[in-house]
């Protein structure tokens, strides 16, 4: 068995922390190039950290004694997903969100470089995803994406992998040729035609279409799903489309309050949280590129949408600062103060009855993880861009963490002390991040293109 306290100590990427930023960006886009698809084109999500500056996909022989997340029984598909989960660990688990992130992250070098090479993998991206879609089309499925657990897509899936996959395809657009455009619209229609064929519940197609719908109030999910419905009006032009993002928009008060309003209209003082922070990133997201394309969902008037997008961004992105301490670490629990809009460690609570089972879940430890955190690294743009009296602080924000970034903060989950991840699931620790690089080029080439860090 796979010695995950030794891995855990292992020091990943060393020098990566010395490097100027750019320097660090093309270290991480080397590793990825290098490391982030198998060989039948599918981009890995979670990859277990085996050396300085080696990677590799998790098998049997890594996964088996060990905690598989609390995978067995959940997806309903007679076991299928969850014989895979226990056989590959996380390794296609967000395939598709990698995917997404990488295409985002090469169509944003290429904005800033133009290297003929951002578009080669631009290419690899969006073929990756193309695999997820082109078996969904075979089915009868056209526009399901579902999460390629042992490397063939199930009949589960989350909006954070549309999320992910729908942003790339919008952001390599403008630079895809001809044929990939074609490709790239065809995909994004129908996408946004099985969602609401669908009545949006993905979790499960084995479930009927008139059971609930994964929760269309819910700020991020909601988003997600206007978002799609918009990028498919802008491409195609069909009434239908706009209609429904509209039909959507209405159903969720995303654009006015983030979690801590709906906590606290519902009388909640103090609420114990963990990955609820981390979608603020995605509301932030949805809502730049839908101000773009689709700007009457913030109002009537030009001086109206430019009001409330700068609300909807505002309250967001307090939202998404929540738990990050001083010493630029992301906590995973947290307990949120909702009246004083404050938070702090769980260390007090940490006998309260947790909300699952299983040996992460089965209790409040302080671990830190980089999804969060380096989530936030993206958010902050629009924020920089949009928001001129937060605009030094948010510049502020994203140049402290890529120059805090390191090894260790590019693992998935971080235990400071050793004491936080419980034997069964140490293997947590000892994961590459399926976010944190490709947020941090992203940033990095966005930042560049703009002239972020020349102003700075």
């Amino acid at each position: 068995m796979v010695d995950y306290v030794a891995l855990a100590a292992l020091e990943f990427l060393p020098g990566l922390a010395g490097l100027p930023p750019e320097e660090r960006a093309q270290r991480l886009q080397h590793l990825l190039q290098r490391a982030w698809f198998a060989p039948n084109g599918l981009c890995y999500s979670m990859v277990l950290i085996t050396g300085p500056e080696h990677v590799r996909p998790m098998g049997p022989a890594d996964t088996h004694g060990i905690s598989d997340h609390s995978v067995e029984g959940v997806y309903d598909d007679g076991g299928a997903t969850s014989a895979a989960a226990r056989d590959e660990g996380m390794t296609f688990e967000n395939s598709i969100y990698s995917a997404g992130l990488y295409l985002q992250a090469q169509a944003a070098r290429y904005a800033a470089t133009a290297a003929p090479e951002a578009l080669t993998e631009a290419a690899r991206a969006l073929a990756a995803l193309r695999l997820v879609y082109d078996d969904g089309v075979a089915r009868g499925r056209a526009g399901w994406l579902g999460k390629p657990y042992g490397q063939v897509p199930k009949d589960h899936s989350t909006p954070d992998q549309y999320h992910a996959a729908l942003l790339g395809l919008y952001h390599y657009r403008p630079f895809a040729s001809p044929s990939a455009r074609q490709v790239i619209d065809a995909m994004v229609c129908d996408i946004a035609d099985f969602l609401q064929q669908r009545n949006y519940q993905i979790w499960n197609l084995h479930h009927p279409v008139d059971s609930k719908p994964w929760n269309l109030s819910n700020s991020y999910c909601n988003a997600t799903y206007v978002l799609a419905q918009a990028l498919a009006w802008s491409v195609s032009g069909a009434e239908r489309h706009r209609a429904e993002a509209l039909r959507l928009a209405a159903l969720s008060r995303w654009r006015d309050r983030s979690y801590l309003g709906d906590w606290h209209d519902a009388g909640r003082t103090q609420v114990l949280e963990f990955e609820r922070v981390c979608l603020a990133a995605f509301v932030i997201e949805a809502a730049d590129v839908l101000a773009r394309i689709l700007p009457e969902l913030f109002g009537a008037t030009a001086d109206e949408q430019a009001t409330a997008l700068r609300h909807t961004l505002t309250v967001w992105w307090e939202f998404a600062q929540l738990g990050m301490d001083d010493a630029g670490y992301q906590h995973y629990w947290i307990d949120i103060d909702v009246v004083q809009r404050t938070w702090r460690p769980t260390g007090l609570r940490r006998n309260d009855a947790p909300p699952f089972p299983g040996e992460f879940f089965g209790w409040y430890s302080d671990v830190r993880w980089s999804d969060s955190l380096y989530r936030t690294l993206t958010a902050a743009l629009p924020v920089i861009a949009r928001l001129p009296e937060r605009r030094a602080a948010a510049l502020a924000w994203a140049q402290r963490i890529m120059q805090l970034t390191d090894g260790r903060r590019l693992r998935w989950m971080i235990d400071l002390d050793g004491q936080q991840l419980r034997p069964m699931v140490r293997w947590m620790g000892c994961m590459l991040s399926s976010e944190a690089p490709c947020h941090y080029l992203i940033t990095w080439w966005r930042g560049q293109a703009a002239g972020l860090w020349r102003d700075a």
